[in-house]
């Protein structure tokens, strides 16, 4: 191995090394919303007297998916340690990252110096563009393997052995991790039949019908329809957007829409390109392709029509959540094939200045990720803290074992006394539905749990929330982390997150020496009035 296959080596096992290093330090065992479902799962599976029972319990739906694979490592996680940890679900949703990016470099492996080639690909996909799927558990398991399952199919479909059979099982698990993994069967076959196998096809026919069947065996549709399509224009420009959504934390433009609208259309004319040379070749070479060929026409089209479905059931809920760090994976998986394939295409000659091109441009994105979604990470973690903290206020205590043990926080460090309220100090508001607050010269200098927090308090009940801080996104504070926060603070608490009644109003600051004081606001008390709680309804 040479000097710059061994530095490429090293700088790919250094950013793998750092993207797992910050999940374990942002990484908490609190569940996040279709996370508590998983406790009712084992539950329910303890309670199944029978085989059937206990499989009917890890198939059964959870909205329109059938997330087999997540119910399973829960009920086996509980199995193991005795109680459910989030914490292992994320970590486990997080290694399909390491299966995907293994897989996208079996590109290069051919080209002398492949380590050096496939140095572009890392970037991708360990960073934190992925913050939801990083340290959400549900999340995690469901959207990253069902990428890695896809990938793995069409990988071992590709390459024409005898172990072709393996897809079966890698596909059958992707069905049931995900929903859109239902679109493998399909695309798989298609492999199938432009490599003219048609026994095995005949076979993958006859899987796809069960599986489907399997799948589809008292589907009922969800309660609750998340989906609201709009027009064509709508829908054209939520598909660029999905598309190029990996480039959202570019600081230029008309943040933040401008750079994934431009990236998009660029990945998708590039997509669309690669796969009309693609089947121009397959006519010129008498039906016959390469294995790398069918690899990437699986790998697109697997990305290209889950944009599609995505696109068609959301855009009606507005361009924002086309930008969800929840389907940046597909936009990384465009981008990566395109990536590998013009590696793969371009003669020797202009190999590496492409190359220098692309680790150029992946190192800049990578840098602006990082900085862009380290505000999500920071602030989705601080919403878990207090939620974890605010449920003590529901929970009614039991003698026998829990499933799961909230983690000791920080919060645990000094008693918050249930305080009276105090008569006659002055109202924070007037609207009895809703509380905002803020500090404007406060600076936050933490990166983790430290800042400053509003708490809530009477002879019944404690609450505290986080406060919001606004991001700073430029070149000039690209290294600069004590300005990590625009200054100011600000905190909006509606009265549907409490139960009503007159509470003081205080904020909890915590400092970066991990001390815990309380502060006065300059109001000191709010009434929330009774307000119907939204129950959204599951089938789970």
């Amino acid at each position: 191995m040479n000097k710059r296959s061994l530095a490429s080596l090293l700088v790919t096992f250094a950013l793998i090394f750092v993207y797992y290093q910050l999940w374990n330090r942002y990484a908490i065992n609190i569940p996040k919303w279709d996370d508590h479902a998983f406790k009712a799962t084992i539950l329910d599976f303890e309670k199944a007297d029978n085989f059937r029972g206990k499989v009917y319990e890890l198939y059964r739906q959870h909205n329109e998916h059938r997330v087999g694979l997540t119910r399973l490592i829960a009920v086996i996680d509980y199995k193991i340690f005795g109680q459910i940890n989030y914490v292992h679900l994320m970590f486990f949703g997080n290694l399909a990252l390491l299966v995907i990016w293994w897989l996208l470099t079996r590109f290069f492996k051919p080209l002398p110096g492949a380590v050096w080639y496939a140095l572009p690909i890392a970037p991708f996909w360990f960073s934190l563009a992925f913050w939801e799927n990083t340290f959400w558990g549900m999340a995690a398991v469901q959207n990253l393997w069902v990428v890695a399952w896809a990938v793995l199919t069409f990988w071992r479909l590709s390459r024409r052995d005898g172990y072709w059979w393996w897809a079966l099982p890698m596909a059958f698990m992707g069905v049931f991790t995900s929903g859109n993994g239902l679109v493998i069967l399909p695309l798989a076959l298609g492999v199938l039949l432009l490599q003219k196998r048609w026994k095995t096809a005949g076979i993958w026919v006859a899987f796809s019908i069960l599986s489907s069947v399997l799948y589809f065996w008292d589907y009922k549709s969800p309660p609750t329809d998340l989906s609201a399509s709009g027009s064509i224009s709508s829908f054209i420009r939520g598909f660029l957007l999905f598309c190029g959504s990996m480039f959202e934390g570019l600081p230029f433009g008309n943040f933040p829409f401008q750079m994934p609208l431009w990236f998009g259309a660029l990945s998708l004319f590039v997509s669309i390109s690669i796969l009309l040379y693609i089947l121009r070749s397959y006519w010129k070479h008498h039906f016959v392709l390469n294995e790398f060929d069918y690899f990437y026409l699986g790998g697109v089209a697997f990305a290209l029509t889950t944009t599609c479905m995505v696109t068609y059931s959301r855009t009606g809920l507005g361009s924002d959540i086309m930008l969800m760090s929840r389907y940046k994976l597909y936009s990384a998986l465009l981008i990566s094939l395109n990536i590998a394939y013009l590696t793969r295409l371009v003669s020797p000659r202009f190999r590496e200045v492409l190359t220098v091109t692309f680790v150029v441009g992946a190192a800049f994105l990578y840098a602006c990720n990082q900085h862009y979604h380290l505000y999500d990470a920071i602030l989705l973690r601080k919403y878990l803290i207090t939620s974890g903290f605010n449920w003590r206020n529901d929970i009614v205590s039991s003698k026998t074992k829990p499933i799961y043990d909230p983690p000791k926080l920080f919060l645990e460090k000094i008693p918050l006394l249930k305080a009276g309220v105090p008569i006659g100090g002055k109202s924070c508001s007037e609207n009895d539905t809703l509380l905002e607050v803020q500090q404007p010269d406060y600076r936050l200098y933490d990166l983790r749990d430290g800042g400053l927090y509003v708490y809530l308090s009477n002879e019944k009940y404690q609450y505290i929330f986080p406060t919001q801080q606004a991001r700073k996104h430029s070149f000039r504070n690209f290294v600069n982390y004590n300005q990590f926060f625009i200054k100011g603070s600000t905190a909006r608490i509606d009265a549907r997150e409490v139960i009503s009644g007159t509470y003081r109003v205080q904020w909890l600051h915590y400092d970066r020496k991990g001390k815990l004081y309380l502060e006065n606001a300059s109001c000191a008390i709010m009434t929330f009035r009774d307000v119907k709680k939204e129950i959204i309804k599951t089938n789970w």
